[in-house]
């Protein structure tokens, strides 16, 4: 798996979407700067803390010409129902096969059952993260699978010419805490240089 950075061309995508369409890269390219962010989804508090966060400055971000394209491994119902039920002001597309996870370079990888013990006893000691201003859906049972995955985080700014100018990307989980993204401040001095 080749990491994706910066200076390269954003591999292109099409995904399906909560609103029941099908969005991509090329439906931006020339038009807007993308953010193209990896996330676990509506299941995950920590990333609707972060989904939060993002919606509270998406005006912002669209006032410097930018879309955001939530990418996560909900399955295409699922992802109905968050988009029917909760507030998503950006795109929540559906990646249930990491497929595109893999083609930006992030990785999902298996560990022991001692792994995920330390994981899950070190995040329960962390302070909860605030209340979203989404909403806080229950996870379904059949969603527990993913939000398992040791998959990476990743968090790109695209030019319009479809170039990477900004990538962060981790494991979303470590012993020390949970990943974070930039804060839309940060996201639009990336932009201004894209």
């Amino acid at each position: 798996m080749t990491a994706i950075e910066v200076g390269q061309a954003a591999p292109s995508f099409r995904l399906p979407t909560g609103h029941g369409t099908a969005l991509g890269t090329e439906d931006y390219r020339g038009r807007h700067h993308l953010i193209v962010w990896f996330t676990k989804g509506m299941g995950c508090p920590f990333c609707r803390t972060q989904m939060s966060q993002l919606a509270r400055g998406y005006s912002r971000l669209q006032a410097a010409g930018a879309e955001i394209l939530q990418v996560t491994a909900t399955q295409p119902q699922r992802a109905a129902f968050y988009a029917k039920n909760f507030p998503l002001p950006f795109p929540y597309l559906c990646d249930p096969d990491y497929s595109v996870h893999r083609a930006w370079g992030l990785e999902v990888r298996s560990h022991s059952l001692a792994w995920y013990a330390r994981t899950f006893y070190a995040a329960s000691r962390l302070s909860p993260p605030p209340a979203p201003g989404i909403g806080e859906p229950k996870l379904a049972l059949r969603e527990l699978p993913t939000m398992l995955h040791d998959s990476d985080m990743g968090f790109f700014v695209v030019d319009r010419q479809g170039i990477v100018r900004y990538r962060h990307t981790s494991p979303y989980a470590t012993e020390r805490g949970f990943n974070v993204i930039p804060t839309v401040d940060e996201i639009l001095q990336h932009l201004a240089i894209a």
